[in-house]
């Protein structure tokens, strides 16, 4: 079989088990060389503290000749280990053993090998106290475990989700809105206010109409009540004089008048807002800057993302790209929010 030269390194055969080898050996001699600086390094510490320890008990002059039976009785051969070591690393490893139910000896039980006494070498009332709390434990457990499965606390975190969500859309919308009024009112001509409030013909007459007598005080007091009322003021009303037929169609006039402009007021508010959308729409699409808040850092779009050239149609991939961007903060806090 013809193996290319490149190709040879990955297969079976005596040179490259021979190479695997001679990596293994090496990597051996250098683990027990560091093992061996470990050693050295720990046994001098020893020798140092013990020698700390002597200076301070005893007195300054036999301290040399210590020094130098120390230094030949407690110097120790490298080669045979720590044992200290050893013999710890030993009982944890049987402790291990005995949890997991590996290591049991002869006669022991399962409860022996966890550290358990049985039950009937246990006094009465300590199993008790253990039997009432593991009860305890398990009430609370099952306790947890209802309100968990319970389809309300799901409920609750759902409507919890969809308040938090709407409270931060009518924040972004607020903070929109105001931007985009101080677009408007920068830029008149871009943003003309075409919002006309007409003026009320029912103040001009009940201008003209007023000359100081009782007719006129009644009708500027009932002017300011609801539609519903003055039909109740006009029910109780008995006389049928021409003066009564009079008031009567100019109260409920001035009624009709006051649901008008109460109508009136409300579909000037939803033009503004309409308004105010179709600014943040327009200044979004010219790239206005007052649109972005002031600790928005500048984005940079990565071209090779978009589905065509932005050479073409500048305008069209910048709104792209916001457009996706804000796809995926959405994608982003609804999975946050579903952790």
């Amino acid at each position: 079989m013809n193996i290319l030269p490149k190709k040879r390194w990955h297969v079976l055969k005596k040179e490259n088990i021979a190479r695997v080898r001679s990596d293994e050996a090496k990597y051996e001699e250098e683990r027990r060389k560091i093992e061996l600086k470990a050693q050295l390094a720990d046994q001098e510490a020893r020798i140092d503290y013990l020698r700390r320890q002597k200076s301070n008990l005893t007195s300054g002059s036999g301290s040399d000749g210590f020094q130098i039976t120390l230094t030949k009785d407690s110097v120790l051969d490298v080669s045979q280990g720590n044992a200290e070591y050893e013999s710890e690393k030993k009982i944890e490893q049987e402790k291990k053993e005995k949890t997991v139910g590996i290591l049991t000896y002869l006669g022991q039980t399962v409860l022996d090998a966890a550290g358990e006494k049985p039950w009937y070498d246990v006094h009465p009332r300590t199993h008790q106290h253990h039997e009432s709390e593991r009860k305890k434990n398990k009430e609370e457990l099952e306790i947890k475990k209802k309100t968990l499965a319970d389809p309300l606390t799901e409920m609750k975190k759902v409507e919890e989700m969809f308040k938090r969500s709407k409270e931060l859309k009518r924040q972004s919308e607020a903070a929109e809105l105001e931007r985009a009024s101080a677009c408007i009112h920068a830029m008149p001509n871009l943003f003309p206010d075409d919002i006309m409030v007409p003026k009320c013909p029912y103040k001009e007459a009940s201008k003209s109409r007023r000359t100081g007598s009782r007719y006129s005080q009644s009708l500027t007091e009932t002017s300011c009540n609801s539609f519903g009322e003055l039909t109740k003021d006009l029910s109780t009303e008995v006389s049928l004089s021409p003066e009564s037929m009079d008031k009567k169609s100019h109260l409920i006039e001035m009624a009709k008048s006051s649901d008008i402009n109460r109508l009136r007021a409300e579909r000037l508010q939803r033009e503004r807002k309409e308004r105010d959308r179709a600014a943040v729409l327009l200044a979004k699409s010219f790239g206005l800057d007052a649109l972005k808040p002031p600790d928005q850092e500048q984005s940079y779009v990565d071209e090779r993302s978009l589905p065509f050239n932005s050479a073409f149609n500048p305008e069209l991939s910048a709104i792209l790209a916001e457009r996706r961007q804000r796809h995926r903060e959405s994608r982003k806090r609804s999975y946050k929010e579903v952790d």
